[in-house]
Formats: C-alpha cells, structure tokens, sequence
C-alpha cells in the first residue's frame, strides 16, 4: 500500500507539467489561425418607433403674502385640492414634490418684505382622456402648468429597447455579409460584439403658461407624437477565403 501511494503522487505531477506544457502551444496555434483571417469592424444601428404610453402635467401652487404662515397657508390649500381632484379622475397618479419658502426683500429695503412659497406636483396618465381635462382645472383654480409632455413609460422603454438591439444586430450581420462577398471573402465568425443604445426621449417641459386669468375651464390640447428608441451594435467580423 505504501508502494502504491507513492508511485501515484510522482504521477500527478507530471500529468500537471505535460498539461502546462501543452497549453502554451494551443494559444499559439489558435492566435496563428486567427491572424490568417481578414478583420473587419463594423457598426449596425437599429431604430424602433412607437407611440408614448405616458402623458404627465407638472404644475406649481405659489403663494404671495407678508406672512409666511399665510403663504404657506394658501400653498398648503392649493395642493389638497389638486390632490382631491387627481383622486377622483381616473387612471391619474400624482406626486407632491418640492416644496419651498423664501423671503422677498423689496428694493433698498425700502417696501416692506415679504414671503414666497411654492411646491411641484406632477400628474401622470396613459392617455389625456382624464389628465388633459384635469390639467384645465388645476389651471382654472390657480396652479401653473409648467409642462405637458408625453413620453415612454421605464417598462416600455426595456422593451423597445431590447428589440432596437436585435435590429442593430441584424443590421451588423447584414453589413458584414454583404462587405465580405464585396471583398470576395466570407464569413468566419463574429469575433467581438457590444451593444449600446441612446438616452431614451425624456419630456421636456415646455415654458410656463400662466393659469390665473382664465375664465373658463378649458383644458389644453397635447399630441402623441411617435418616440424612437435607438441602439448600436460595435463588432469585428473575422473573414477568409
């Protein structure tokens, strides 16, 4: 048993040495084959378009007085009865965003001071049918609509963007086929590959539209216009004879 044993462990190593020996040589083979091949880098590119599934209002309560209690009195009223509204409107979610007072100073301190308070709130939606209507009331009791915008929901966005990926990839593959049969050439193999896309479109709000002077609850109007969801495919393509 004693004799076995140690016959054994002169065996392994040399099986671990005959191993290392060999995979130097292995490398060596597959790099020499990998540079007989024609490199070619290439970029696909994949757009997909689809409608905004996501309409969103964002408005302002703002409230002037010599006090700041009574500021953020009004500020404070302004917004339960937004969030009242929002409730009652269907399919409409809110937040209660920023909130902010500061004190206005008059020129020279010649007028006496006073306070400002203000707070963001946004109202979202899957279609206008209840925010766009909502929107003209909050207009209608004194809110400023900073911005109406439509755009791609985060769920909306992973799939759009996935399939934007698949075209890119197409696209590459495409590209690569026909430069090689241009250059005589076919094919091997994809040697690298990475994917990307663009930011996705984001709302951007449009200026201020002032709320106080209207007599009339009429709501505003906003178009859903077509959003792309775009993505890149970088590679190199190995080709031979």
């Amino acid at each position: 048993m004693t004799f076995s044993f140690r016959r054994a462990a002169r065996i392994i190593p040399l099986v671990a040495l005959g191993t290392l020996a060999v995979s130097p040589v292995s490398i060596a083979a597959e790099n020499d084959a990998e540079a007989r091949y024609t490199k070619l880098d290439i970029t696909g590119t994949g757009t997909i378009q689809a409608p905004p599934d996501q309409l969103t209002a964002r408005f302002r309560a703002e409230s002037r007085d010599t006090s700041a209690a009574a500021a953020q009195q009004n500020v404070n009223t302004q917004v339960h009865k937004a969030t009242d509204l929002a409730e009652k409107a269907k399919g409409v979610t809110y937040a209660v965003l920023h909130y902010s007072v500061s004190e206005l100073r008059g020129e020279k301190d010649k007028t006496p001071p006073s306070w400002s308070a203000s707070q963001t709130m946004t109202f979202t939606a899957t279609d206008g049918k209840s925010l766009l209507p909502l929107t003209g009331q909050l207009q209608a009791n004194g809110l400023l609509l900073e911005g109406l915008e439509w755009s791609l929901s985060p769920d909306k966005q992973k799939t759009l963007f996935l399939e934007a990926e698949k075209a890119a990839v197409t696209d590459a593959k495409k590209q690569a086929e026909t430069l090689a049969a241009t250059l005589g050439l076919k094919v091997v193999r994809f040697s690298t590959i990475s994917v990307s896309g663009s930011s996705f479109p984001r709302p951007v709000f449009m200026a201020a539209m002032a709320a106080r002077s209207m007599d009339s609850v009429t709501p505003p109007s906003s178009t859903a216009e077509t959003q792309n969801v775009n993505a890149t495919a970088n590679a190199t393509v190995l080709l031979a004879p």
